[in-house]
């Protein structure tokens, strides 16, 4: 089983070198394989729904959009719990135990997608089951972030969610090819007939899910095996509560929000906003792109945060979404003319990027901006550096754990969004004037409070 830790000072520079810096990456390593495999399991529904009216299911376009906002809300509202009971359980052991839990929307998705007269509650009930993936993001970097010194938390935490959350992209490549060919047998089941138009062909939906399982099982031992349990934190909701108090929880919740989220909520809503858009296109084989890019570009945003300040990537990541958004407005068809697919998938681009380096900036800023908090304090108060370090690290995952559940949010209100302007107005337009207006928001708080000149907490 994994190891217990008695004693970790990363600060103490004689420790962190000697023994500390090894197995803070040996734990690192393994908190991204697992939280990149949550994230496959967590974001394998947007493909397989695009593909089950093709196959026989009779759903509405708005069932659809429903159906991919589902995962994020299950994997918000998880996060309430991930965010406290790794620190009682154990970092490591937790690591195991929660990958294991995927075995669940594994099975479950692999057993639905093969019978076309499956009821929508059984369809809603699985897209719940695959939230459960969206849990592990608030006690990974958490865990993760106790592991490192100061100087080092922007990077490690943006290498653990940058190639975390290549996961999503990562499942959005494979899917659509796995699902051609009968790679398990006659044991997963019979084939399905999609149409679409004049083509046909059969396809094994039950793949889309059933390729994880043995990576489930795998990761999941490596972990239990090899990961370490650093002293007990033992955070309780009211941790969580005290955070909530102070202001800058909820500035940084707010920023997280609107980069973490609009990676979410694209991810799961770029496959069937595209093809409502450009229904000729097919927009398949460049799926994957985007989540791919924001997941590479997060460690970029967690570097940046470190060098130049995480306050000044965040006001400029934020003005590149709202800039991308002003574009995907223009490539949109119109009565006059019929858009552009390629601007379309260009500034689409441009928002996945620029929401990467965000999620880096801006999440690295609570262990920094508590960690600052609790140095304050500890001149008025006279504590010892580590008292003022476990203080300020304490509040910190905290206010990253409330950040972590609030943006998660995000992925459910974007795709929401947009099945709620289809219905209401007809056209997608409203949904991108309310992100544009909300990311001018994000700079204008990300500016204020964390890197102007005069600002209380430049970081």
């Amino acid at each position: 089983m994994t190891v217990s830790i008695k004693r970790w000072e990363p600060e103490n520079v004689i420790f962190w070198l000697s023994r500390g810096r090894g197995i803070a990456r040996r734990n690192l390593w393994l908190s991204i394989f697992s939280l990149h495999l949550n994230f496959n399991i967590w974001m394998m529904w947007s493909m397989v729904v695009v593909n089950l009216p093709a196959v026989g299911f009779l759903i509405s376009g708005q069932q659809q959009f429903l159906l991919v906002s589902i995962p994020p809300l299950v994997g918000a509202l998880m996060r309430l719990i991930y965010s406290w009971i790794w620190s009682w359980v154990g970092g490591g052991l937790w690591l195991g135990l929660s990958t294991l839990l995927l075995l669940l929307p594994a099975w479950g998705v692999g057993r639905v997608v093969q019978d076309i007269s499956s009821p929508f509650w059984q369809l809603l009930l699985v897209a719940g089951l695959c939230g459960i993936g969206g849990g592990a993001s608030a006690s990974h970097l958490s865990n993760t972030s106790f592991f490192f010194p100061k100087s080092e938390k922007g990077l490690a935490m943006g290498l653990n969610a940058g190639l975390g959350n290549l996961g999503v992209s990562v499942a959005q490549l494979l899917i659509p090819l796995c699902i051609l060919y009968p790679l398990f047998g006659a044991r997963a089941g019979e084939p399905q007939v999609w149409g679409r138009g004049g083509e046909v062909h059969f396809v094994w939906l039950q793949n889309a899910a059933y390729i994880w399982l043995p990576l489930v099982v795998l990761i999941a031992l490596a972990c239990l095996l090899y990961a370490h349990d650093l002293p007990k934190l033992r955070i309780t909701p009211r941790d969580q509560l005290d955070a909530m108090r102070d202001a800058h929880t909820w500035y940084i919740c707010l920023l997280y929000m609107g980069s973490y989220g609009t990676f979410l909520g694209f991810s799961a809503a770029f496959p069937l906003l595209a093809r409502a858009m450009f229904p000729l296109v097919d927009a398949s084989p460049y799926l994957f792109v985007g989540p791919m890019v924001c997941a590479l570009s997060r460690p970029l945003g967690g570097w940046m945060g470190d060098r130049i300040g995480g306050g000044i990537a965040t006001v400029a990541s934020n003005l590149l979404m709202a800039l991308g958004t002003v574009g995907v407005y223009l490539s949109l068809p119109s009565a006059a003319s019929g858009g552009s697919f390629w601007l379309f998938l260009a500034m689409f681009q441009l928002i996945f990027f620029a929401a990467g380096v965000g999620n880096g900036s801006s999440y690295q800023l609570a262990p920094k901006v508590f960690l600052i908090q609790a140095g304050r304090d500890a001149q008025r108060d006279g504590e010892s550096l580590a008292q003022t370090y476990a203080r300020g690290g304490r509040r910190g995952a905290s206010a990253m754990n409330v950040s972590s559940v609030m943006a998660a949010f995000g992925g459910f209100v974007i795709p929401k969004a947009f099945g709620s302007a289809l219905s209401w107005f007809g056209s997608f337009l409203p949904a991108f004037a309310m992100f544009f207006l909300f990311y001018l928001l994000c700079c204008a708080v990300a500016w204020w409070q964390y890197s102007r000149t005069g600002a209380a907490m430049r970081c």
